[in-house]
């Protein structure tokens, strides 16, 4: 079964394909961002004339209600939801700076990370959900 992404705010599916889809914003420019909805996979696609430079921070819309999906647990994380393979849900907070790795996964059983950038975000509060359960390998 596929994973399935969801906007927090309206529950609109963000992957009807195989990547998931993000309005991203900086400044006055904005486009679409497509990204890989496997955890710890970092390829993005992005049109030519939206070109993103290292360390930059980009603010990320639902591109269905067009609500603004910041993390409360840190200015530099997006937040939306999965479904998960039992049928529950759980949480996916991961960096909105571009070229940063960290992405959160927070589910019924703690916290797992994905990403070499993920220890920048150890200090986070990811609402007392558990430990952080580091996923070095990815």
């Amino acid at each position: 079964m596929k994973r399935a992404y969801f906007c927090p705010h309206c529950r609109g599916l963000l992957n009807p394909g195989a990547k998931v889809i993000f309005v991203i914003e900086r400044g006055r420019d904005r486009g679409l961002l497509l990204l890989s909805p496997e955890f710890g996979d970092y390829a993005a696609v992005l049109a030519e004339s939206f070109p993103i430079e290292p360390g930059a921070v980009n603010d990320f819309f639902c591109p269905i209600c067009h609500h603004e999906l910041g993390s409360p647990a840190s200015d530099n994380l997006v937040e939306i939801l999965c479904r998960l393979p039992d049928g529950g849900e759980a949480r996916v907070d991961f960096s909105r700076v571009a070229g940063e790795h960290a992405t959160f996964v927070c589910g019924p059983h703690g916290v797992a990370s994905f990403g070499e950038h993920a220890p920048r975000y150890e200090d986070v509060n990811f609402f007392g959900e558990g430990d952080l359960t580091r996923r070095s390998d990815r």
